[in-house]
């Protein structure tokens, strides 16, 4: 950032249905772009399927 301040190292996703945490993944990235694909492929591999997909605006900044 090369302003002084210090960026995370990782990102953690948090899927969600009906209130219930549903799934999580931990990426080596600073910011959500990167992260969503990966998230609902780390999903998929464990057995979840979501039917509708919902992000913040965040994820479309790239």
């Amino acid at each position: 950032m090369r302003n002084g301040q210090l960026k995370p190292g990782y990102n953690v996703q948090t899927g969600t249905e009906g209130q219930f945490i549903i799934g999580v993944s931990l990426h080596q990235r600073a910011c959500d772009p990167g992260c969503l694909i990966p998230h609902l492929q780390h999903l998929r591999e464990h057995g979840v399927k979501p039917e509708k997909i919902i992000a913040d605006s965040g994820y479309g900044s790239e």
